[in-house]
């Protein structure tokens, strides 16, 4: 659960209610992405339900591969973690520590 606190914790998506980070012990994977990645649904959405992205960050895995790291919540708590690689491998998890915001476009131009 590193992995998402360091992700809402250093780039939460402005404008966006936070999920709640106390009840992070308590998630439990209900689903796991069937690519392979490391990919996880902390709650299965019913009908009309819709998560929203509410940390959108970057990490790098133990191999040294660049990864995106979403986190999903609705309604103030965490329903879900996608990890996207950049290769043609499924994604793993990112080591927690490098979990960062990404250096926006305009950052790069300094």
């Amino acid at each position: 659960m590193d992995v998402v606190r360091h992700a809402v914790q250093s780039a939460p998506v402005e404008g966006i209610q936070l999920p709640s980070l106390e009840n992070l012990a308590s998630l439990n994977v209900v689903s796991r992405c069937g690519c392979g990645c490391a990919s996880v649904d902390f709650r299965l959405l019913g009908a009309g339900e819709i998560a929203e992205v509410v940390a959108d960050a970057i990490g790098e895995t133990s191999s040294g591969e660049e990864v995106g790291v979403l986190v999903f919540g609705l309604n103030g708590r965490i329903t879900g973690l996608e990890i996207v690689g950049y290769s043609d491998s499924p994604a793993d998890l990112p080591i927690a520590s490098t979990v960062r915001r990404p250096i926006e476009s305009a950052d790069r131009r300094h």
